[in-house]
């Protein structure tokens, strides 16, 4: 009896790495959308403040995501 005892933890014991890992998913990638546009000024859509342009599937985009609101670009060639 004394001997089954410390046969059954070290069957447990090599086990658990295996259920732990079992157990454990892995994590979604991220979707990413870059958008490159020829011409657009940074009030030019609505979700930086154009009253004027209506975009509205990109507004949502936008909110649903991230948005760079301090990028520069010296020269976009």
């Amino acid at each position: 009896m004394k001997l089954r005892i410390p046969i059954t933890l070290g069957i447990l014991a090599a086990l658990l790495p295996l259920v732990v890992s079992a157990e454990s998913e892995k994590a979604p990638e991220p979707n990413i959308v870059v958008i490159f546009v020829d011409d657009l000024g940074w009030t030019d859509l609505g979700c930086y403040g154009s009253k004027f342009y209506e975009t509205p599937h990109i507004d949502r985009l936008a909110k649903q995501g991230a948005m760079f609101t301090r990028a520069y670009s010296s020269c976009n060639v």
